[in-house]
């Protein structure tokens, strides 16, 4: 029986590296990743989507059954939804799968639990990453426009450390200010769905075989503030707790600086479709090992 042929667009990322090598385990596809830059390019096909006689030789040539968009980008987002994925959508063949993973931040107004059927409202363009998320609200609608045969994944921060040994961010700034004797303040009234990476990339690997068409909110059902997930985050890895202190944003310089107190996801749909289980913040394994240390 012929492979899936899956084209995975930014496999050398945190997200995109979990996917790439959850994928490789799988004999029943045929895996092409992408990087950007040249450091990345180990095993990987060097792309650059916002180059359109490149990348429409790149999708002639390999004809994917499926495409996963796991690119994203603080400062460039608007030029890849606006180039890269404006020449994907004309050359995907309809019978294709297109799994596009999106963010929790197109929902500016932050008044929490979101389903899937709420309609998206713009970043106030004060917010430092307005540009990224809004890109990311016309990326969703081109794609429900042009292409029926897709799966719009949205997630809240995604943390843990990934397959290749990766910690995400804000973890690592954590681990480090806390092992050098200091102290960390987080704000314990600005919620989300913390999604561990793990979870993530085997949810994608289970929508890429099935049938699901339509978009999907991923992560575990319980949100968390910010204090409360370094909090429970810095315990796990055996830090001094102590040492995050909380703090709380009221609402009037929430307006002010554009951030919504609440993105928080539901995640009802997901629990109930897929057999990927998200786990919870500050999980151990059955056997009360720190799953995160990998012991």
């Amino acid at each position: 029986m012929e492979k899936r042929r899956v084209l995975l667009l930014g496999a050398s990322g945190y997200l995109g590296s979990q996917i790439y090598q959850e994928l490789l385990r799988d004999n029943a596809i045929d895996l092409m990743g992408t990087c950007f830059s040249a450091q990345a390019a180990h095993q990987l096909l060097r792309v650059d989507v916002t180059d359109t006689p490149s990348f429409s030789a790149i999708l002639k040539e390999f004809s994917p059954h499926v495409v996963i968009w796991a690119l994203m980008s603080a400062t460039d987002e608007r030029e890849l939804i606006e180039n890269g994925l404006d020449v994907l959508l004309s050359q995907l063949p309809e019978k294709s799968k297109f799994i596009f993973v999106s963010t929790d931040g197109i929902f500016g107004k932050g008044t929490g639990s979101y389903r899937e059927e709420d309609q998206p409202e713009p970043l106030d363009e004060s917010n430092p990453l307005a540009t990224y998320s809004n890109a990311k609200i016309r990326g969703e609608a081109r794609i429900r426009e042009r292409h029926p045969n897709h799966v719009i994944v949205r997630v809240g921060p995604i943390y843990g450390r990934n397959s290749v040994g990766q910690w995400d961010k804000r973890i690592a700034s954590m681990c480090a200010d806390l092992e050098a004797g200091g102290e960390i303040s987080r704000t314990g009234n600005l919620y989300k769905t913390f999604v561990h990476v793990e979870d993530v990339g085997n949810a994608i690997h289970e929508l890429l075989h099935g049938s699901y068409h339509g978009t999907l909110h991923l992560g575990p059902a319980k949100k968390e503030s910010y204090y409360s997930f370094f909090k429970k985050m810095a315990l796990l890895l055996g830090q001094n707790a102590d040492s995050v202190k909380e703090t709380l944003l009221n609402e009037a310089e929430a307006l002010e600086r554009g951030i919504p107190l609440d993105t928080s996801l539901c995640t009802k749909k997901a629990q109930e479709l897929l057999q990927t289980r998200f786990r919870q913040v500050g999980w151990k394994n059955a056997n009360g090992i720190d799953n995160d240390k990998g012991e």
